[in-house]
């Protein structure tokens, strides 16, 4: 019976799996958001959703009582890793994802749960979240209304720990174990004094930093190109995606065909009005210059960054595809609609015509 339990979840997961794997990939998304806006650097950010072998091998486990529900039940179908450079770093990203999600906290491991003197190791801050109602009843996210996110915040001398120690710590004999345990105690502390003397170190490095005066400072020359100093335009955007031939344009006009969108050639009014909102959006993301397009769109490019949230979308409205419109300035438009929400659900996206785009490239 237990058999036939584990093969019926064994693929139903299958059948889950690209959308775990989506999920992910959103999550990292909205996580780097987050992230940015509290002005925190990060060293990695990583996302996996377990494979089914290993989906498998967990209910198999040798002793393991089977779950009554193990997409309810087992917190790490999906998980993302956020590496920071200092512990102060992940206090501050801790209190984004309280802010942020939905807690399940007698599963989360806070950081006043590592204040506790009996802890073994130099443990870091585990969360199990979801999406809180407000984000989940966007049509973009509500797919993932009930899936759960097994979100790990360290510091890269915490992942050293949770690398190394359990390749150490295996020995079988008692004695063996104890001894083990006892210098793996010792370094523990060692890594966290490390973390708090590195924090300390910035700040002071920080606070002995000697201002330059008026009377000994250097003329600053910035030899950025005129067209990168003043606010974007639509112009601007005209020139930077007709230039070489318009390889720009092309490149995500491709990119939204390739995707599955409707084929569409749109006419020069239809194009003139899609840069236009196009622009539009750029601005309210907060997208200001032409050498910041640049970057956003160069990121976009990185790990088909791009195609992958594109996917996500033409996922996400499969069943309506038929009816939109996207040519290359909308795809863009999409892209940045996708990975600037944070910034744009805060503007009045009705009076910046933004709301107006949007039903545009869907047909309405």
């Amino acid at each position: 019976m237990q058999t036939q339990k584990v093969e019926e979840w064994g693929f139903q997961y299958i059948q889950r799996y690209s959308m775990y794997q989506e999920f992910v990939r959103r999550m990292k998304n909205l996580l780097q958001d987050l992230i940015e806006r509290e002005h925190v650097k990060v060293y990695a950010l990583e996302g996996w959703a377990k494979s089914p072998e290993d989906f498998i091998r967990d209910l198999t486990e040798s002793g393991k009582v089977l779950p009554a529900d193990p997409f309810k039940d087992m917190p790490d179908l999906a998980t993302v890793r956020v590496l920071l450079y200092f512990p102060s770093d992940a206090i501050a990203v801790e209190k984004t994802i309280q802010e942020e999600f939905l807690i399940d906290l007698p599963r989360s491991t806070t950081s006043k749960d590592l204040e506790d003197p009996d802890i073994f190791g130099y443990r870091s801050i585990v969360y199990d979240v979801s999406l809180k109602s407000d984000r989940s009843r966007l049509r973009e996210w509500e797919r993932y209304r009930d899936l759960k996110l097994h979100l790990q915040v360290r510091t890269m001398l915490q992942e050293a720990w949770a690398t190394i120690s359990p390749e150490i710590a295996g020995a079988t004999d008692v004695v063996t174990k104890g001894k083990l345990k006892r210098k793996l105690s010792r370094v523990s502390a060692l890594l966290e004094e490390a973390d708090e003397d590195f924090h300390y170190l910035r700040e002071a490095a920080r606070g002995l930093a000697i201002p330059v005066t008026p009377d000994r400072a250097k003329p600053i020359i910035d030899n950025s190109p005129p067209e990168e100093k003043k606010p974007l335009d639509k112009e601007d955007l005209r020139e930077l995606f007709e230039k070489s031939d318009g390889a720009l344009y092309s490149q995500w006009s491709e990119a939204a065909r390739e995707t599955g969108f409707p084929g569409f050639v749109p006419d020069g009014s239809y194009l003139e009005d899609s840069l236009d909102y196009l622009c539009r959006i750029f601005k309210a993301a907060e997208i200001d210059s032409v050498s910041e397009v640049r970057e956003f769109l160069s990121s976009m490019e990185v790990d088909d960054t791009g195609m992958e949230q594109l996917k996500t979308v033409y996922s996400a409205f499969e069943e309506d595809i038929s009816s939109w419109k996207v040519d290359g300035y909308s795809a863009v438009f999409l892209l940045v609609l996708n990975m600037k929400w944070d910034v744009l659900q805060n503007k009045d996206l009705m009076g910046l015509g933004i709301k107006m785009g949007s039903d545009r490239i869907k047909g309405v």
